[in-house]
């Protein structure tokens, strides 16, 4: 899961500056925080996708064990951001044409071949095409 984590870290980065924007995909659970906003219903079933760029973001600190702490704009506020580095479940960029989704949230020991094959289609997919930017 360290390792995972570490990827993500350096592809956040490495899209970031090439590019000027990520953005990542964050899971609710109680250990992580978005400020007075919070997760909406919607977003603590399906998740929440995170903007980062120049005009969206100005303190950003990752700690040892790989949780995010930032400042974080939502529109005109901005909100305190903490996020645990268990609901860190990927980092994408349409710009870039690159996603990393971790694959290793919620496994079993030793997981049987009926159960991979009833949570195959559980998995979470992020769809490039709601992201990409329209040419006019």
């Amino acid at each position: 899961m360290k390792k995972q984590v570490e990827y993500l870290q350096r592809l956040f980065y490495d899209v970031w500056n090439d590019f000027g924007g990520v953005y990542l995909l964050v899971k609710h659970s109680g250990s992580t925080r978005i400020g007075r906003r919070g997760f909406t219903e919607e977003e603590m079933k399906q998740g929440l996708v995170l903007v980062f760029n120049n005009q969206t973001n100005t303190s950003l600190n990752w700690d040892a064990e790989g949780n995010l702490s930032c400042l974080l704009a939502f529109g005109t506020r901005k909100e305190d951001v903490y996020i645990h580095h268990d609901d860190l479940l990927g980092v994408f960029s349409p710009d870039a044409g690159v996603q990393f989704v971790r694959n290793d949230m919620n496994k079993d020991p030793a997981p049987s071949p009926e159960k991979n094959a009833q949570h195959a289609d559980a998995r979470p997919v992020v769809s490039m095409s709601d992201f990409r930017k329209s040419k006019k």
